[in-house]
């Protein structure tokens, strides 16, 4: 199969997203950048008296709702459960949808947080995401399942960005919302990942296929992240050019070609992370931080770009910059020729876009995070504590049309705000902490002029530039096999054919076959980790392939060189292969980066197994590691400074756990075993723990049961890396 698309062709096959103004379908509104095209909007209301209020949900969350096709999303944590006079804390996470008329909720799904760092109060950080085309809403979890939902709540397909490409969860919280252009659905995230892309940690952005989670491509601009960030990209068209702009955990605004993410520009800045989310007016692109400079000694700035370049472009495309203003958290904001920007100490400062030059302030409170949203000649933003703002903004000044003040459901203090607004249909949507609250007046209709589209694109050329393999990285456990298609692109980013590649799998893909446009693999003996290459004319492009034989799975090292690891493990370089009292096994080492190390050596759909490691802690200063195994997104974790054995899910918060007293002394090889069990009361977490050498006793050492279970989930080693720790002869076996 060999075809030439057409311009008409291509927008049919890939879905191009056509933005409605009555659907908020994506954090920032149909624009990507607070704008909202509706009309009649409310200019005040009343929490109170219920003035202008249409409906109340006791469901509140941190993140920005979405309205789509008459329905509202939020991806939020569960109330706590004080039910179970043991744990006492059931904290999960849910996709809640409601009626966007009535706040009936239509369907909610609720499922377990795990394998991450992320406290219970920031679960549900980063905004859903609608298509508009299919219907179908997105979220990205804080335990990194990346989830794409029918609108009545089907899965239609889940990736685990953890297990499957080693996303890196940071103790804040931080997420990445999505973002949907044309058939992808693009995620961005810090990765430390197998093979070339497993050693030191890079801010990449990966691209899935909407429709079926298949990955297109991953690009990873910029350098060494120094901070885990959450700045969205939006995507624009610059200069004819489609491209996909963001905040980069290096401190850094990169651009990269939106169809392919080849890298087109980058403008660095902070010597922290960025966090908060460029917005683009006609060639300009405005950015702003609230951390270090790398060329002054002031704290924040507000920059203006000019997004033609090519390259570094930091020291050759700045139009204009105001430094000393800390603005690390919001979004901003840009219509009529004026830049509105809130600040992290609660102010909004409006700047003329062009020149830079501050026109007022407003003083909203004393924390903004929430990003402005203008509509109807207003501007809708919201201050942490507890306060929501209706203004009516001018070059000369601002007016104070509404000020609500929220205090907490349980009249405790203030509530709390780190979303932003939504407006669809002539409604207004806030989400606070502790309640989702749809504001508008139900006499007035709706009405909105129409969303203007992206700029034109440069034509497509006939020359290519670039190709790419489809899917760019796959996985297979036994035999399999894998159909691939080749895409070619012009030097502008514009798809030009599609066509079947001849497929040459490379060496250290010994199991693997090519026949034609299909890698096939016929039972692996060993676990592999490579490439496929497919050429067209002068240009070759590469796909990542892992294969995995069937059960059992075996590793004793001592054939590796050292510092080798194995090839398709996830964060696999956080160990290397060194010699351990006369014996090889794998070390890790304490090093920089967060002390917490999820190792995964298999698909994230696994079930039914079980995991047994030697395992043994060095002292150093006084401290001992933390050393266990996984299952299921369950860890059997042997604490070394409190001589305690644990079972837990969540580390960060102890849904489901529980620790018993075990001596385990330094220098001394244990067998750790773990396995779960699914009945009808939830999972139960078996583990044990002896004395490598020492017959393996018949009863279990620890016992827990989940009723909330996870059903699969990839084998791994855990590591809270306080002092170096050893692994030996890693066992994965079907139970």
């Amino acid at each position: 199969m060999n075809w030439k698309i057409s311009l008409t062709l291509l927008l049919l096959g890939t879905g191009a997203s056509v933005a409605v103004a009555g659907d908020w379908a994506h954090w920032r509104g149909p624009e990507q950048n607070g704008i909202s095209r509706e009309k009649n909007l409310v200019d005040d209301w009343s929490f109170s008296d219920s003035k202008n209020i249409l409906w109340v949900s006791e469901t509140g969350g941190r993140s920005t709702p979405i309205v789509l096709n008459g329905r509202v999303y939020l991806n939020c944590r569960t109330p706590d459960d004080v039910t179970d006079p043991v744990q006492k804390i059931h904290a999960r996470e849910q996709v809640v949808c409601w009626d966007a008329k009535t706040g009936e909720v239509l369907w909610r799904d609720v499922f377990n947080v795990f394998q991450t760092d992320v406290p219970a109060p920031r679960v549900g950080w980063a905004s859903m995401l609608g298509d508009v085309e299919t219907g179908m809403v997105y979220v990205h979890t804080v335990s990194g399942l990346f989830r794409c939902y029918t609108p009545d709540g089907k899965v239609v397909w889940e990736r685990s960005l953890y297990e499957e490409f080693g996303q890196i969860s940071g103790y804040g919280g931080r997420f990445h919302t999505p973002l949907i252009d044309e058939d992808r659905v693009i995620v961005s995230f810090l990765q430390q990942n197998w093979g070339e892309t497993g050693g030191p940690p890079k801010h990449a952005y990966y691209a899935f296929d909407k429709r079926t989670g298949e990955l297109r491509w991953v690009s990873a601009p910029g350098g060494t992240p120094q901070d885990t960030t959450y700045s969205s990209p939006v995507v624009a068209v610059i200069d004819g050019v489609r491209m996909l702009i963001g905040g980069n955990g290096d401190g850094g605004v990169y651009a990269i070609h939106a169809r392919t993410g080849q890298p087109l520009w980058g403008f660095r800045m902070s010597k922290r992370g960025l966090n908060a989310a460029p917005v683009v007016d006609g060639n300009l692109v405005y950015i702003s931080h609230g951390e270090d400079n790398i060329d002054t000694v002031k704290f924040g700035r507000v920059q203006c770009i000019d997004g033609t370049g090519r390259g570094d472009i930091t020291d050759t495309h700045s139009v204009w910059r105001v430094d000393d203003v800390k603005a690390g958290y919001t979004g901003l904001l840009v219509k009529d020729g004026i830049l509105y920007v809130v600040t992290d100490t609660g102010s909004m400062i409006a700047f003329d876009s062009k020149s830079g030059e501050q026109l007022w302030v407003k003083n909203l409170g004393t924390v903004g995070k929430g990003s402005p949203v203008w509509a109807d000649g207003k501007i809708y933003v919201m201050e942490v504590n507890g306060n929501i703002h209706i203004l009516k903004p001018s070059r000369e000044g601002c007016e104070t049309l509404s000020h609500v003040e929220l205090r907490a459901a349980n009249g405790v203090g203030m509530d709390e705000i780190f979303a932003s607004p939504a407006i669809a249909d002539g409604r207004i949507y806030f989400v606070t902490r502790d309640r989702t609250i749809c504001v508008g007046n139900p006499d007035q209709p709706a009405a909105s002029d129409p969303v203007p589209p992206l700029p034109d694109e440069k034509p497509a050329e006939s020359e290519a530039a670039l190709v790419q393999l489809v899917p760019f990285e796959t996985q297979i456990k036994g035999s399999g096999q894998v159909e691939y298609q080749l895409h070619v692109f012009d030097k502008n980013g514009r798809l030009i054919e599609v066509t079947d590649p001849v497929l040459e799998p490379q060496a250290n893909l010994s199991s693997a076959k090519a026949e034609g446009s299909k890698l096939v693999i016929e039972a692996p003996q060993v676990e592999q980790g490579g490439h496929v290459i497919a050429k067209f004319g002068d240009l070759t492009a590469r796909a990542r392939v892992r294969i995995f034989p069937e059960l059992p799975w075996r590793w004793d090292f001592n054939d590796y060189a050292d510092k080798q690891v194995p090839s398709t493990w996830i964060f696999g370089r956080k160990l290397a292969a060194a010699d351990v009292e006369g014996e090889r096994a794998l070390v890790n080492t304490p090093g920089p980066g967060k002390p917490s190390i999820g190792v995964w050596f298999g698909p994230a759909e696994m079930s039914g197994y079980t995991v047994q490691a030697d395992v043994l802690m060095r002292e150093e200063k006084r401290k001992l590691a933390n050393v266990g195994v996984t299952v299921q997104r369950y860890n059997l974790i042997l604490k070394g400074n409190t001589q305690k054995l644990s079972v837990q899910s969540w580390p960060a918060h102890l849904r489901m756990a529980r620790e018993i007293s075990f001596r385990s002394d330094p220098d001394v090889w244990y067998t750790m075993k773990l396995r779960v069990d699914i009945k009808d009361d939830g999972a139960h977490v078996l583990g044990k723990v002896w004395k490598r050498g020492q017959e393996e006793p018949e009863a279990w050492t620890i016992e827990a049961v989940d009723p909330h279970p996870n059903m699969t989930g990839s084998p791994g080693i855990y590591i809270y890396s306080l002092a170096s720790s050893a692994f030996d002869n890693v066992i994965v076996t079907q139970e």
